[in-house]
């Protein structure tokens, strides 16, 4: 292991002895200590997420990050010792089958903590589950807020919520100078909806004109007539409220019908980022991959070195890395049992982060703290940060 690594691990360990000590007590007070199994044997995580199905790139994006944590921090001695494992379930992300995935972990008393599920969609209804189990769920990627404000203490997340991300957009396009734009959005309760009703509302509130708005079928292949009509209305820009696979399709058969406005949508993940249409595409990032920040670099010569056929690093391996050495320096700090877990995300703060310089949770939301977005752009293939 590189003396990089070694030191992110050291540094989060660092980080939760300051905050024992200023909270005047030592870490084996916490609510469950280590001592309560067995010497060296292993801590276990729960994994609810793709492995298959529609959404089983990101899957396999989160598992190449987890892996990785799980290496690192096991190389430098694990959490008190304890070397970290991973319980990987497929619940393709359809809430139906993440019901079933929580199930299976609530009944399985090794595993202290649940990481997912990859949407808010699949989330939420194994909630309940999880609530009853007394069994973490650290929904990393979730963005809907429902998440965390319909749920309980059981419930965590270091995502930024759509209403955030996207009343920061429709902001931030007013402030580049734009006047007028056409909108799709995924036509889901759960997260297409709420997610454009946050920018519709933001872009009333500062002047932006929404000339047309049309809810999508993700799983289409033809959105010419929609987007036809859309640009009837000859919008300055046009912004896609979605994912990255539906505005691939979407932004190159709109090129295709000849429309040049700069394209707000898309997402950091391989099918967005090989087509050529969405070069130029905008949107907002907690993580930039070109990041001078050197913990940043770090996390991306360690992630290509160990995984040299990837071509880059994306947000989803950045937020699935975070939320690996969140979920250790908790247990670290609480004690390795479901409730020692739970202590600890109560307590930790200034968790060294790639997303965010470092992560420290708002106990009444339980979500991240003063989250921050930077304006990025794809040249090249690659997310770099926009200068407008």
């Amino acid at each position: 292991m590189t003396l990089a690594r070694r030191h992110r691990w050291s540094t989060v360990a660092l980080s939760i002895v300051a905050v024992a000590a200023l909270a005047g007590c030592s870490l084996a007070e916490g609510s469950d200590s280590a001592e309560e199994i067995e010497d060296g044997s292993p801590v276990y995580f729960g994994v609810s997420s793709a492995t298959t199905g529609q959404y089983a790139e990101y899957g396999e994006q989160f598992r190449l990050a987890f892996d990785l944590a799980v290496e690192e921090i096991n190389a430098a001695g694990g959490i008190d010792g304890h070397p970290i494992e991973l319980k990987y379930e497929d619940s393709q992300s359809d809430p139906k089958q993440s019901v079933t995935v929580a199930q299976k972990f609530v009944a399985d008393s090794d595993v202290i903590l649940v990481f997912g599920d990859y949407s808010s969609a699949a989330s939420i209804p194994a909630s309940p589950i999880y609530t009853d189990g007394e069994l973490l769920q650290y929904g990393f990627n979730n963005s809907n807020p429902a998440f965390t404000e319909d749920g309980t203490q059981w419930q965590w997340s270091s995502a930024i919520t759509t209403k955030a991300n996207y009343t920061w957009t429709a902001n931030y396009i007013k402030e580049l100078g734009v006047d007028s734009v056409a909108v799709t959005y995924l036509n889901t309760a759960d997260w297409g909806i709420p997610a454009f009703d946050a920018f519709e509302e933001e872009a009333e509130r500062v002047g932006l004109e929404i000339t047309a708005a049309e809810g999508i079928d993700a799983t289409s292949d033809d959105y010419r007539p929609s987007l036809t009509k859309a640009v009837e209305g000859d919008p300055e820009a046009f912004v896609h409220v979605g994912y990255g696979p539906d505005a691939a399709k979407l932004v190159s058969q709109l090129r295709a019908i000849g429309y040049e406005g700069t394209f707000f949508g898309g997402q950091d993940e391989a099918s967005f980022n090989s087509t050529p249409e969405a070069e130029g595409a905008v949107i907002p990032s907690q993580f930039v991959e070109t990041s001078d920040d050197p913990l940043v670099q770090d996390f991306v010569a360690s992630f290509l070195e160990k995984y040299p056929q990837e071509d880059d690093v994306t947000l989803f391996e950045a937020t699935a890395y975070d939320a690996l050495y969140v979920a250790a320096a908790a247990a670290e700090a609480g004690g390795l049992t479901r409730e020692g877990i739970l202590a600890g995300f109560e307590e930790i703060a200034d968790v060294p982060s790639v997303i965010y310089g470092s992560i420290t949770f708002d106990q009444e939301t339980r979500r991240v703290a003063d989250p921050t977005l930077t304006p990025t752009t794809l040249k090249d293939g690659t997310w770099t940060v926009y200068e407008g």
